[in-house]
């Protein structure tokens, strides 16, 4: 439900339930249980963070999903993709979902989600069972955030884990944004690489943008230094930089069905950065 793995599969499939079962749930129990369980396998999280509300089922009153503190595990499952039609089973008058925080390595990101007047679809993954996805909605709005400080710690992570191969170090990093409009920000990341005395300053840049689907593509990208060992830590992070100079992550990724994004934005605060959007079933 929350990542993907390949070039249009990075980001998070937040509203997409696999239940890993072929027969759909008979009550709001067990449709809670199965919910909770198939949480489980992708977050390291408390015993049972879905509850579910009845009002007549399949119609309940709330479906709420709190992972505060949830950890993302190290290798989640592949999320399922939904082959042949989906019909709808499903209904809720309200569904929520937080997480703050939800830690995704060395970052914390908080997420938060509401809609009202919920439908769900049914669909079957290639294993025959049963995935839920949302297909249509009266109105909801969401948030996905993270602070600037924590973006550094995940930057200095990736670069550690390159540069690490030919035994140079990197720390001191530091993250500059700049908002340049409400779908787009450059970023400037400064770091200093060593090996054994030798030490230099290095300079990474690029571009984020975001789109009318939640996709945020990161592009011309470069890296710059003086000295041979800004020559040699470039070198060795050219290859990573160039393999995603120019791909879409997708931070919200689902079948839309009738479901339709306003409003996108990505803010730059003092203490996050935020990306932001309204949605509804199309009229």
């Amino acid at each position: 439900m929350l990542a993907r793995h390949s070039a249009a599969e990075e980001g998070s499939d937040l509203l997409m339930f696999p239940l890993h079962t072929a027969a759909f749930p008979s009550s709001a129990s067990e449709l809670e249980r199965l919910l909770n369980e198939s949480l489980q396998r992708i977050f390291v999280a408390g015993p049972n963070p879905v509850t579910v509300r009845e009002h007549s089922y399949p119609h309940l009153e709330s479906i709420a999903v709190s992972l505060d503190g949830a950890r993302v595990r190290v290798d989640p499952p592949r999320p399922p993709v939904i082959s042949g039609k989906r019909s709808p089973v499903l209904e809720t008058d309200q569904l929520t979902l937080t997480a703050s925080p939800l830690f995704l390595g060395a970052a914390r990101v908080s997420l938060a989600l509401s809609a009202r007047q919920v439908q769900f679809s049914q669909g079957k993954d290639s294993n025959d069972q049963i995935v839920l996805s949302i297909e249509s909605t009266a109105e909801g709005s969401m948030e996905i955030s993270a602070p600037p400080t924590d973006l550094e710690a995940l930057i200095a992570e990736l670069a550690q884990n390159q540069a690490g191969k030919q035994g140079i170090a990197i720390d001191g990093v530091k993250l500059k944004l700049r908002q340049e409009n409400v779908r787009s920000l450059s970023a400037e990341v400064r770091l200093r690489a060593r090996k054994l005395f030798l030490s230099a300053s290095i300079q990474v840049t690029g571009q984020l943008e975001l789109d009318d689907q939640l996709n945020l593509k990161i592009f011309a990208l470069k890296c710059t230094g003086d000295g041979g060992i800004a020559t040699l830590a470039c070198g060795i992070l050219k290859p990573y930089l160039q393999k995603i100079d120019g791909r879409e992550f997708a931070l919200m990724s689902l079948p839309l069905g009738e479901i339709r994004l306003r409003d996108v934005r990505l803010a730059l605060g003092d203490d996050k950065l935020s990306v932001t959007a309204e949605f509804g079933s199309a009229t």
